[in-house]
């Protein structure tokens, strides 16, 4: 028995981390959710059990069954997330479905632009409850959100290491603290408890008609954070997840909000805040603070979320090359981007100023999402029928029933797209631009450019070896697109020096469908000639690419007949200047080669990007046009 329990302890403090991360955003849904459902309606016992009903059959149904017994399912390798799912399908086919991977790249939009929305609404509906105690404080809200949110996105450069280990037992206080207020208020009034029966949902819809129906759109509320479950999938793992869930999370939300429709029963005046109005006097600024706290370990995690996103979409030639930075050297998930979080700090003041309220944010929160999770479900469809072997009607039993569930509330959320839910939907469709232009410019780049050159065995017969001088005791690395079979710059560097090295190494990077690959499996070597190797990287698609650090690795594994000196190599980079030009039909818009040039142009320099010593590193221009 005793052999059990440093695995059940490693279990509890795994779930005690998913807590932290995973539930923050879910779990600080109650600050704003009921009250956004009841918003226009008869505060009365006919519309609080309705309502009730339907958040109760809302998180059972898309977060208890389909993202924790289904969607959990569908892992790379451990990972998940709508861009590791992409990379699952290709290995089958090396080009995805177009409306698949189109599919793909608005979910990764749309949880990019979570990233802004969700410290926005989070961290305003917290502080709101100073309004709450008194409404001289009204004026203190927007200036204390924003100054927490500031303060937020300036420490991101430290990274969250040193205090993540804090989050979990914070989110753990603040998921008992919501259990304990709903139970109070529940103990009062025990017969709210009858409204978990859907009788109450579907009267609901019969009593109030299309007003129901659009109330939908603030019932999905209760569920917006789910997606976090399947993008941290690869942190923690299916059981600490589920067990966060069913365990913690669940019960107390579910006791919070029958706790507030309760309350409301009795006190109708109370829907302007119902969340704080279920605190005792003496409670309400200790809750204030705790809400702050819970609020902002939420926001941290879908920032951090944003930023592992970004470098899947850079690995995955989905996105210019951004600088990443690792913040810790125990976790390597701990990374930092300052682009990313530059525009996640610039959109996320932006909607604090521009709507005010966490009443106003509402609307444009619900849709983002909604579309994330169909999109999602429709890649998991296909995941299913190609990877699980469902049949047909299993797949359309299942899945189509869920699509159905969401079709249903993206609907109502559509009501909310004249009322900022637009804003979500232009941000995803500029990342996708972005992204697509970036993945066709590339692709044009390696089909027309790169792999037109020569090959390597001409750049040694196009030189004498006694026209060259030879370098001893040195090693030079030649960094390479991998299409490219001429060395890159190789050939101009021996034009301009007349030098070569003792050894050369022309080394080239491929990112892997999987999203790790370790030991000699991320080395391929060849002999090319006498002193001259090809090395081939291979990494998968969440790891940091760190070019030093591998050859030191390389060489304790003895792949190469000569000693890799980390500290004499001199490396070689290539710098392509690309030209957009009407003459050429390359991207399908002359704007978007125009955007690439661009792109390319303002993209992290190779130097920086792999990890490569900054004196001992010579970059050689090149010019193509497009």
């Amino acid at each position: 028995m005793n052999h059990l329990l440093p695995e059940n302890k490693k279990i509890f403090s795994m779930t005690l981390a998913a807590l932290g991360i995973v539930y923050g955003d879910i779990g600080t849904s109650p600050l704003y959710a009921l009250r956004e459902c009841l918003k226009g309606l008869p505060v009365n016992a006919m519309n609080v059990d309705g309502i009730l009903s339907l958040i109760f059959w809302s998180l059972i149904l898309i977060i208890s069954v389909k993202y924790l017994c289904y969607i959990l399912n569908a892992d790379n390798d451990g990972e998940g997330g709508v861009l590791a799912l992409l990379a699952l399908l290709k290995r089958k086919s090396k080009k995805p479905h177009r409306i698949l991977f189109l599919i793909g790249l608005f979910g990764a939009g749309f949880l990019i632009g979570d990233g802004m929305l969700t410290p926005a609404i989070s961290v305003l509906s917290a502080v709101e409850g100073l309004r709450f105690i008194s409404p001289t404080f009204s004026h203190l809200v927007v200036p204390v959100t924003l100054f927490i949110l500031i303060v937020l996105f300036l420490c991101q450069y430290h990274g969250s290491a040193k205090i993540g280990k804090y989050f979990g037992p914070v989110i753990l206080i603040w998921f008992l603290t919501l259990a304990c207020l709903g139970m109070l208020s529940i103990f009062r009034h025990p017969e709210i408890l009858y409204a978990a029966n859907p009788y109450y949902a579907v009267n609901f819809f019969l009593q109030n008609g299309w007003t129901g129906y659009a109330v939908l759109g603030g019932v999905f509320l209760v569920v917006t954070g789910g997606e976090a479950l399947y993008a941290d999938l690869g942190h923690f793992g299916k059981n600490p997840i589920r067990l966060g869930w069913f365990v913690v999370a669940l019960p107390s939300l579910l006791l919070n909000y029958f706790g507030q429709g309760a309350y409301l029963l009795y006190f109708p005046e109370a829907i302007n805040n119902p969340f704080y109005a279920l605190a005792p006097t003496w409670f309400v600024y200790p809750l204030i603070f705790i809400a702050t706290l819970a609020t902002i370990i939420a926001s941290q995690a879908v920032i951090t979320a944003a930023f592992s996103l970004t470098q899947q979409a850079v690995l995955l030639n989905l996105c210019p090359r951004l600088p990443i930075i690792q913040t810790s050297e125990r976790k390597k998930g701990q990374i930092y981007v300052p682009q990313m979080n530059a525009l996640l700090a610039l959109g996320t003041l932006s909607l604090v100023l521009f709507f005010k309220t966490s009443s106003g944010l509402a609307h444009a929160y619900g849709i983002a999402v909604n579309l994330e999770m169909t999109g999602l479900t429709i890649i998991v469809i296909t995941v299913a029928r190609i990877y699980w072997k469902w049949a047909y009607a299993k797949i359309m039993l299942i899945f189509g029933f869920f699509l159905c569930i969401e079709l249903c509330f993206l609907g109502a959320n559509s009501l909310k797209l004249m009322t900022g839910g637009w804003i979500p939907l232009v941000f995803a469709a500029i990342c996708v631009i972005v992204m697509i232009t970036w993945y066709q410019g590339m692709t044009y780049l390696r089909s027309s450019y790169y792999s037109k050159r020569g090959n390597i065995s001409d750049i040694f017969n196009h030189f004498s070896p006694f026209k060259l001088n030879k370098l001893p005791n040195t090693t030079a690395v030649f960094i390479t697109d991998p299409y490219d079979r001429s060395g890159g710059g190789l050939i101009n560097y021996l034009k301009l020096n007349k030098i070569i090295p003792e050894h050369i190494l022309i080394l080239s990077i491929i990112v892997e469908t999987h999203p790790y690959i370790y030991g000699k499996d991320r080395y391929e070597v060849s002999l090319l000639s006498k002193g001259v190797y090809r090395l081939v990287l291979h990494y998968g698609f969440m790891q940091l690419v760190n070019i030093p650090e591998d050859l030191l690795s390389a060489n304790k594994m003895e792949l190469f007949s000569f000693p890799l000196v980390i500290e004499k190599m001199i490396f070689l980079v290539e710098l392509a200047h690309v030209t957009a030009t009407k003459r050429k039909a390359t991207l399908m818009f002359f704007w978007q080669e125009q955007l690439f040039a661009f792109l390319i142009r303002n993209s992290a320099h190779d130097i920086e990007f792999f990890k490569l010593p900054y004196d001992r590193t010579i970059a050689i221009g090149t010019y193509c046009e497009i």
